[in-house]
């Protein structure tokens, strides 16, 4: 079966353009050419449409329904075809209007519609498809404008002879074409289920090679100039051949697009902007011909191409930002991960590097740590997904006794560099996620001592009221007033967003607060009291010590 399709396609395509090249170049006389023209049309075109059924029915893709659509509708205008040959070869008259050919040629419209609505396409998300619908109804309005002003105004004004049912089918044929190209237009700007399929552009230039012939058919229609078998009737035929022609390449085997639907491509946009400047300068072109003046429109059209050179601007400037946006999720990563695996690469190195020189405790306890360390790394890689997702402050905790003094301590015996100093007040105990607070530890030192631009930092952990609060003080200049809220922010770095000296993704913080929220406590910034710089605080819900020596340890975390 698929080869006869094959073959058959083929032959109708050749056939078909073959004859378009006769009627274009015009080498017949008027009565050859109508003659040939009545005979070829409908053959190439139920030829066109039976064979692109067959190549559906015999396929094994996804698409079979939308083909088998499509390839009705061409049928169907094959039949409208074949009844405007009866009426010119054996009646020997005009085709009446409406007729029998207005009704085929009528009824396969929707067909082809739902044909090409039926073809699937990658998922778009909601963006995608609210630009989609925009670009559509900008279209819809500029091509009704523009069959007004070229069929329907002229039909209408000179219509005063004809009966309603004459100017209701004549009104038809336009609209229709619009839905066309309008269908076309959906179609075009979405990728298909199959890399460069072409079986999907063919039919669809076939579609915007018939409406284009339509329209100019109408136009030529009121004022007498349209003759069978001339140029015109080669758009057509041009037509049918690319239907045959995508029924042949539905019998190829194609390849399946795996990868998700992307970033529209530039050209997209411009579509429904170009329908309208083609319209505008039609609009020109009238009045300039009937000698009206044009200068307002001239105004409006420089404003026009203003406004697009400022649309495609925009879309340059958001394609940027979406590059920058993956370099920052580098950027992220190694922020995140850099202090634990330090840590981690330090300690395995030393065991490694001294295994017979080291005391069996201080192994078990550098091999916990680099284990803690590696834990952490873990829990941080899944913290990025959260923080996309916005869900790190409603995250999961595992609780235990936690002695927030301890906890800094070792915090900050893991850092590199620099001169810490700590104000440890005792028994400072919180119910907290011990990986979760190391966590937080880490981001507040890590942000001071990136942004503190001083080798000072100062840790404190002290009772306020009955709240623990730790804070970290740095000698550097601050955040500035206007930026105190909007750190707290992911990917925000205050007024070092733009400094590429100073190297950070803006998430520690924001994972900071996160994990606060987590706890039930607090974070916020003052400017520091005692090294005059920036101060990072959180303060967490203690346990005083006569609690903690009347209740059992579970029994207290469960409460």
């Amino acid at each position: 079966m698929e080869s006869i399709v094959r073959r058959g396609s083929l032959s109708v395509a050749g056939i078909a353009w073959a004859t378009a090249l006769v009627l274009g170049v015009g080498v017949l006389g008027e009565d050859p050419a109508l003659l040939l023209s009545d005979l070829v049309f409908p053959a190439v075109a139920i030829g066109a449409g039976a064979f692109i059924v067959l190549a559906a029915v015999g396929s094994q893709r996804p698409s079979r329904l939308a083909w088998s659509l499509l390839g009705v509708g061409v049928v169907l205008l094959g039949f409208g075809e074949a009844a405007w040959s009866v009426y010119e070869i054996v009646f020997e008259v005009e085709p009446p209007s409406p007729g029998w050919p207005d009704v085929f040629y009528l009824s396969a419209y929707p067909i082809l519609i739902g044909g090409t609505l039926a073809i699937p396409r990658l998922a778009r998300n909601g963006y995608q498809r609210g630009q989609q619908i925009i670009d559509l109804l900008v279209v819809v309005s500029g091509l009704a404008m523009l069959a007004w002003m070229t069929v329907l105004s002229p039909m209408f004004s000179q219509g005063s002879g004809s009966n309603l049912s004459q100017l209701l089918v004549g009104s038809a044929y336009p609209l229709g074409d619009i839905f066309l190209l309008v269908i076309i237009s959906v179609v075009g700007t979405r990728r298909s289920l199959h890399i460069r399929d072409l079986s999907l552009w063919s039919v669809m230039a076939a579609l915007a090679v018939m409406a284009v012939g339509d329209f100019l058919y109408l136009i030529e229609l009121p004022s007498g100039t349209y003759l069978s078998g001339t140029w015109l009737d080669a758009t057509w035929l041009v037509s049918y051949g690319l239907f045959a022609f995508s029924a042949y390449r539905l019998t190829l085997p194609a390849e399946v697009r795996r990868e998700r639907e992307g970033k529209l491509p530039m050209w997209h946009a411009l579509v429904p902007v170009g329908v309208l400047m083609s319209i505008n300068g039609l609009h020109l072109y009238r009045r300039v011909a009937a000698g009206e003046s044009i200068t307002i429109e001239l105004i409006l059209t420089v404003l026009g191409f203003l406004i697009l050179g400022r649309l495609l601007l925009i879309v340059a400037e958001d394609r940027r930002l979406v590059e920058e946006d993956r370099k920052t999720l580098i950027s992220i990563v190694s922020h995140e991960l850099r202090t634990p695996l330090t840590a981690v690469d330090g300690y395995l190195d030393i065991v490694l590097g001294d295994w017979n020189g080291l005391a069996d405790d201080d192994k078990r306890q550098m091999i916990a740590i680099a284990h803690e360390q590696a834990r952490l790394v873990t829990r941080i890689v899944t913290d990025l997904v959260e923080t996309s997702r916005d869900k790190l402050h409603s995250t999961k905790l595992r609780l235990e006794l936690v002695d927030v003094g301890e906890l800094m301590r070792q915090v900050i015996g893991q850092l590199e560099g620099g001169s810490r100093f700590q104000h440890l007040e005792p028994d400072c105990l919180v119910a907290g996620d011990r990986i979760r607070m190391t966590q937080i530890l880490t981001n507040l030192f890590s942000n001071a001592e990136r942004y503190g631009q001083d080798e000072q930092i100062v840790g404190v952990v002290r009772h306020d009221g009955t709240e623990i609060e730790i804070a970290v003080h740095d000698g550097g200049p601050g955040v500035p007033r206007q930026h105190r809220e909007r750190i707290w922010e992911a990917f925000e770095r205050g007024n070092h967003r733009f400094d590429a000296s100073i190297p950070g993704s803006g998430l520690g913080l924001a994972i900071v607060r996160s994990l606060v929220d987590a706890h039930g406590g607090t974070a916020g910034y003052r400017e520091s009291e005692i090294l005059g710089g920036a101060c990072f605080w959180v303060r967490l819900a203690g346990i005083p010590v006569e609690i903690l020596q009347s209740r059992p340890v579970p029994a207290l975390l469960l409460s």
